[in-house]
């Protein structure tokens, strides 16, 4: 009988650990789960200012060093967060000679805006879910440049019809817009998709990432 007890507890216990972790790192969970209303009603900057401290206070430093708040925050927009991973590495491309990693508000900030928008699809709700059923759609970003959005998945298992990963969403854009005939893949590696705030859809990128989608550089961006 104790026994059965110990066990029920924990069974009990497990399932409060797992509840718990998920309402608190759902956000970075490689995939869709469920918000509360209130988090559903916040603007797109109090949603990332509200997570985790350390997860995007370094896109919120780009968002106040550029004054781009109204941008992030304007109606019916599609924004991939970039977490501080992203924005170091996209810092330590400015690295100095003795490997110091250049302050965000030592970058200009004509770059820091462009790449901001970079980020920033206006006039679209755009789910997983459409990128899947529309394929290969072309939208402007914030600065006018051509986008393309599609899906991937991790295909299947030789031999087997079995899907190996879930669909995940993959951004490209043009490097030189009307020069570069070559899209690249900026964003291909996703924690979460179909995060809701009240003026935005919302989609959070891998840690890997980096936020400099816009420059010129000798790398793959994933």
């Amino acid at each position: 009988m104790k026994n059965l007890l110990k066990i029920k507890i924990g069974l009990i216990l497990f399932t409060a650990l797992i509840v718990i972790a998920c309402k608190k790192d759902y956000y970075q969970d490689g995939g869709l789960s469920a918000q509360s209303e209130a988090e559903k009603n916040m603007t797109t900057y109090d949603f990332l200012a509200s997570r985790t401290p350390g997860k995007f206070d370094s896109l919120l430093k780009v968002i106040d060093l550029t004054g781009t708040k109204n941008l992030v925050n304007q109606d019916n927009i599609t924004f991939y967060a970039v977490p501080n991973s992203g924005v170091a590495r996209f810092q330590s491309m400015f690295s100095s000679a003795n490997k110091l990693i250049r302050p965000l508000n030592k970058i200009g900030k004509d770059t820091l805006t462009m790449l901001l928008k970079r980020l920033i699809i206006p006039n679209s709700h755009i789910s997983l879910e459409q990128a899947v059923s529309n394929v290969r759609t072309l939208y402007k970003d914030a600065n006018n440049d051509t986008l393309f959005i599609s899906f991937k998945d991790g295909g299947v298992k030789p031999g087997t019809a079995i899907q190996t990963s879930a669909y995940s969403m993959v951004y490209e854009h043009r490097k030189i817009p009307k020069v570069d005939s070559v899209n690249y893949v900026s964003l291909s590696a996703f924690q979460t998709h179909n995060l809701i705030t009240k003026n935005a859809m919302l989609h959070v990128v891998a840690e890997e990432t980096n936020f400099a989608t816009g420059l010129k550089t000798k790398f793959y961006l994933y």
